[in-house]
């Protein structure tokens, strides 16, 4: 995607890895600053903030509330062994959203009393701990989510870069929000083609989604890795099974099969549901930071600008989004009657994205591999509560915030810090 673009004094053209990912601008001019987040996990706090009733007499029918702390451990790990400590199924237990694994996480989860064959009040262990704190009648669920609470620990080197941040979190205040970019988690950083994957599903090109899946070695790998992707691009299918790394699970899996001679969309069929679609809506994501990139062009950086084909649910003033009172949407490029709807500047926006990729709505219902991604709306400008910056002598400087559902920290970290998301130590 090319934008042609007025480039003004002290505007920072963003890095490669950004752009790969369609985040072509920041829509700040604050300088770069030399820091790094997430040295230690504990430099990176995260907590939820939900929407559920919870009472505290017990309830016959309902749903026992734990709030789940967990440190360094993805979320699907926890609530697998959450279900395991509790003794219930794994789909039994209800949560929110999903979480930074690099990171102290706190969020909560929703277990059917049904399923608790004893009401357990509290476990703990070095990664995971539960703690009960009431019954509710409402199942957690991503509609739950109000937003989150972080609280990130930055090593910056020297005063001169601490003023540069003071100097952006200024900026950033007068702003009070962030573009709705979908983030670096969203693709992944050292490995960042999950979008890719889901461009060739999209476009029926199963094979070349497999070898996306399984090879192109990409530079910011590990080594053993890197040199696994090469060998099974070279077709030494099992010298690459061997070097694979046990945790790579699915790229191992993926290798037995194409070696027990498997057609390349059963292959897909069989990986589960939930990555199939992690994968398509992954593109979803990607298109529309394509499109929200062209939009900040557009309106020469401006997050807050109404277009006509806009969705606006609040007060409108004087053609901007009025702090506090109204909140912008965009469409996600998808399939449903929300696409359909499609008009005026905003809606020419997606489509042009839409044409240059040359993909259509209807691809994004995979019967094959019973995958559909509907188009949803999604904030443009996501606003941004209690941003604080806290310097102590005695440890490094710390920024605090929250963002609504669906808002990335890295977001708001990137229009600060302007640094390469490796360097900076994105994960």
């Amino acid at each position: 995607m090319v934008l042609v673009m007025d480039l003004k004094t002290g505007f920072i053209e963003p890095p490669e890895l950004d752009k790969r990912l369609g985040m072509l601008v920041y829509v700040t001019k604050s300088p770069p600053v030399i820091g790094r987040i997430k040295e230690s996990f504990e430099d990176f706090h995260v907590e939820e903030v939900i929407d559920l009733k919870i009472v505290n007499s017990r309830l016959d029918k309902g749903y026992a509330v734990y709030l789940m702390e967990k440190r360094c451990m993805d979320t699907f790990s926890a609530v697998a062994k959450t279900a395991k400590l509790l003794d219930v199924p794994v789909n039994a237990v209800g949560y929110a959203g999903l979480k930074d694994t690099v990171a102290v996480t706190r969020q909560y989860i929703t277990v059917p009393v049904e399923e608790l064959k004893t009401l357990i009040e509290n476990v703990k262990d070095k990664k995971l701990s539960l703690s009960f704190i009431g019954f509710s009648n409402k199942k957690l669920k991503p509609g739950c989510l109000v937003g989150n609470k972080f609280k990130v620990a930055v090593s910056l080197k020297g005063g001169e870069e601490l003023d540069k941040v003071v100097n952006a979190l200024r900026e950033l205040s007068e702003l009070s929000g962030i573009p709705g970019f979908y983030g670096y988690q969203r693709f992944g950083v050292r490995r960042p083609n999950t979008h890719v994957v889901g461009r060739f599903i999209v476009k029926r090109l199963w094979d070349e989604a497999l070898r996306e899946i399984v090879g192109h070695p990409y530079p910011w790998e590990s080594p053993r890795s890197y040199e696994a992707r090469v060998l099974f691009e070279e077709g030494s299918l099992q010298e690459a099974l061997e070097k694979f790394p046990k945790a790579l699970f699915y790229e191992r899996l993926i290798i037995k099969r194409l070696l027990e001679g498997w057609a390349p969309l059963k292959i897909l069929r069989r990986l589960p549901s939930n990555l199939r679609l992690l994968y398509v809506s992954g593109y979803q994501s990607y298109l529309f930071n394509l499109a929200l990139s062209r939009r900040l062009v557009e309106t020469d950086l401006n997050p807050t600008r109404i277009l006509e084909g806009d969705i606006v649910r609040g007060v409108r003033d004087e053609g901007m989004v009025r702090e506090g009172s109204s909140i912008l949407y965009m469409v996600t490029p998808g399939v449903g009657r929300l696409f359909e709807k499609l008009k005026g500047d905003s809606g020419r926006i997606i489509k042009h994205v839409m044409v240059e990729e040359d993909v259509k709505p209807e691809d994004f219902k995979i019967d094959k591999l019973n995958v559909v991604c509907k188009a949803s709306p999604r904030e443009v400008f996501m606003k941004f509560r209690y941003l604080d910056l806290t310097v102590q002598q005695s440890s490094k400087p710390f920024l605090s915030f929250m963002l609504p559902q669906g808002g990335y920290a890295t977001i708001l970290l990137r229009e600060i810090l302007k640094q390469d998301p490796l360097k900076a130590n994105f994960r």
